[in-house]
């Protein structure tokens, strides 16, 4: 009698497709204390924390694109450019070819930030992942690619209205 025990497993893997559910809530939970936890020791809101984190993205950001990143508009992402400037943590920067264009950039401050509080975190990340092979990293990075298109896409649908 297969029937009873395919579907005793698929119960089993809806069991677990819903316990994934909650734990991917849970970490989300996680990360929201873990920034306002940063936001709060770095003395920013929310807001300009998120700004800065863009900044340590592959490129120097101009205005304009951070804006877009963070889903600001310009009046709003000046202000938080402004803000991080007075705390210290980035800084505008003129293009050596076109003096015309600004980038926003972190500063040394921000980098000694970071390795202060993220490298701890990093580094136990990487003990855990080490110990996975490369078939369930591959899972893992493929379902997070999956998982941050979804909310982008989200993001999306929920800004047009």
């Amino acid at each position: 009698m297969t029937v009873p025990q395919e579907a005793g497993a698929t119960d089993a893997r809806e069991q677990l497709i819903e316990e994934f559910g909650q734990v991917m809530q849970e970490f989300q939970r996680s990360t929201d204390t873990l920034d306002q936890r940063v936001a709060d020791r770095l003395g920013l809101n929310r807001t300009d924390l998120r700004c800065l984190e863009l900044l340590f993205g592959p490129a120097p950001m101009s205005p304009g694109e951070l804006a877009a990143a963070a889903g600001l508009t310009t009046g709003g992402v000046t202000t938080a450019i402004d803000r991080l400037e007075r705390s210290g943590y980035a800084t505008r920067v003129r293009d050596t070819a076109d003096r015309r264009r600004v980038t926003v950039q972190p500063t040394e401050k921000s980098y000694a930030m970071v390795a202060e509080i993220f490298a701890p975190i990093a580094q136990e990340g990487a003990v855990y992942l080490r110990e996975l092979d490369a078939a369930d990293l591959t899972r893992m990075i493929d379902f997070l690619r999956f998982a941050t298109r979804r909310h982008h896409d989200h993001a999306e649908r929920l800004a047009r209205g």
